[in-house]
């Protein structure tokens, strides 16, 4: 009994160092000594993901038996912020054809021609009418990759349609996220609602989630392969509720012969056999959905736990699934440890103080007087940028940028720390689509600060609700103002020129 005593005491204790409160989010948050992970392995974890120099962290999520243990929100992102997840999205598309699967509206054998008889003439190949549900669910429709068609194209089905196919349907595999567009489309087609309008009606209404937006073509068609926007413990519920084969407090929103359907290897690709719009992971029976630069949702039933992870990796090999693996996952027992007030501690101040690097450098600089309140326009450049105007005075730095649609934003660059400020435009962003952005309202925020290096300002701008981030270096040269820019995103390094008004 004094042992058991003494046990609910440190926990008490680790509840008051941890800040765990119910108010903090609509998971519930527990020690992570309750469920068997050490802190000192999520600590490490969080090293190996902070200090990768081809990486920024975003957000990590840490959910054991559907709790929250840990997170991880650098500065100057945060909790609330929402992200963009790239190819993630296809998981929550394949759920969505789930669900019609399930109410018997659609069949895994049903053929392309049955959806779309007004683009079977006699001049297509006449293999597109046999491609099955199942073919493009797992990437084997036949159809070359064709991701470009998305920055030229109005009409996406129709052109995706009007191609002949490469391989017969279901023997080749070939990732393309217009596979999953297609799927979009035929759930829209058999239903009258988007992806978006029917997931919100079946599953994320009745989980609570209330944040989810997602991009649409110019048709007004969900892009299912991609632009799903919504926050890191929206994407933990999402986790949770696979790890849970469908079933969420009491009601089976999905059928678990459809998650075990999608969780099923269907394509054998060494350590990254393919399922249904879902990736099998390097270790044992955990599941990933899995989007550009880093995004994941990792599902491992063996430990009932689902983290997430925001970031934009440069890295080749994906190192950072394998610090998962070997910190938090591989080392997690399935019970509760011995809490140690110190290591709880030290924990939860690893989490509050978390932040990306700051620039170096000095505050001011003898030009900060010559070009304050002074105007630059821009050549054509690839951030969509007509305008930069520079403010030095009261202490603070600002950039005022004017992009291509007028859209006017002031910028404010912390020193040797992190401000936020709210856009009056869109992003930088990896994707050129048509329509990108429709569907997703934003305000967009960014968190910036910057530093004087040999007579040039340089700033770092984290767009924290988004993905992207900028580097930028402003040489000034009388009335000339060239600025050196490098994205997070792997990409070449790029120069804008300016003229002073």
């Amino acid at each position: 009994m004094k042992k058991r005593n003494l046990l609910l005491g440190l926990l008490f204790t680790v509840a008051f160092f941890s800040n765990i409160s119910m108010a903090d989010s609509m998971i519930e948050k527990t020690a992570p000594t309750n469920v068997g992970v050490e802190p000192k392995q999520i600590m490490l974890m969080y090293d190996s993901l902070m200090n990768s120099e081809l990486t920024e962290i975003h957000h990590v999520v840490v959910m054991v038996d559907g709790k929250i243990v840990s997170e991880l929100h650098p500065q100057p992102f945060r909790a609330e912020h929402k992200h963009t997840l790239y190819s993630v999205s296809k998981t929550f598309t394949a759920v969505a054809v789930g669900l019609l699967v399930d109410d018997g509206l659609l069949s895994v054998d049903d053929a392309l021609g049955k959806f779309y008889p007004e683009y079977m003439s006699d001049e297509i190949d006449p293999r597109l009418r046999d491609i099955k549900v199942k073919d493009i669910l797992t990437m084997r429709s036949g159809f070359k990759t064709q991701g470009g068609m998305r920055n030229s194209q109005e009409h996406w089905v129709k052109y995706y349609l009007s191609r002949p196919l490469f391989a017969d349907p279901g023997t080749r595999y070939s990732y393309d996220s217009i596979e999953t567009y297609l799927l979009s489309a035929i759930v829209q087609k058999i239903t009258g609602k988007t992806v978006l309008e029917l997931l919100n009606e079946r599953v994320f209404g009745p989980m609570g989630i209330t944040d989810v937006e997602w991009e649409r073509c110019p048709d007004g068609i969900v892009v299912g392969g991609w632009g799903i926007y919504l926050s890191s413990h929206s994407q933990a519920l999402f986790g949770q509720l696979l790890l849970q084969q469908g079933e969420w407090k009491g009601k089976q929103l999905i059928s678990k012969e459809w998650v075990k359907e999608m969780m099923t290897v269907r394509v054998v690709r060494d350590a990254n056999d393919y399922g249904y719009q879902i990736w099998l992971c390097e270790y044992p029976g955990a599941w990933r959905a899995d989007g550009a630069f880093g995004q994941y949702i990792i599902i491992v039933p063996q430990k009932n736990m689902v983290v997430v992870l925001n970031q934009c990796s440069r890295s080749k090999g994906w190192p950072e699934r394998s610090n998962i693996w070997h910190t938090v996952v591989k080392n997690a027992l399935n019970c509760a440890i011995e809490a140690k007030p110190a290591e709880l501690k030290a924990l939860s101040d690893y989490e509050n103080s978390a932040k990306l690097p700051l620039l170096e450098g000095d505050s001011t600089n003898v030009l900060a007087k010559r070009y304050d309140g002074k105007t630059f326009t821009l050549n054509k450049n690839k951030l969509g940028w007509k305008s930069v105007k520079f403010g030095f005075a009261d202490g603070k730095t600002i950039l005022t940028v004017v992009d291509a649609e007028g859209a006017k934003s002031d910028i404010e660059l912390g020193y040797k720390k992190w401000i936020t400020s709210e856009l009056a435009g869109y992003p930088h962003y990896s994707i050129s689509a048509k329509g990108r952005f429709s569907g997703i309202t934003g305000p967009f925020c960014t968190g910036s600060c910057y530093a004087w290096n040999v007579g040039n300002l340089e700033a770092k701008i984290h767009y924290v609700n988004w993905v992207t981030s900028l580097k930028l270096v402003f040489d000034f040269d009388g009335k000339q103002l060239t600025i050196y820019g490098l994205e997070n995103f792997p990409s070449k390094p790029f120069e804008i020129k300016g003229q002073m008004k």
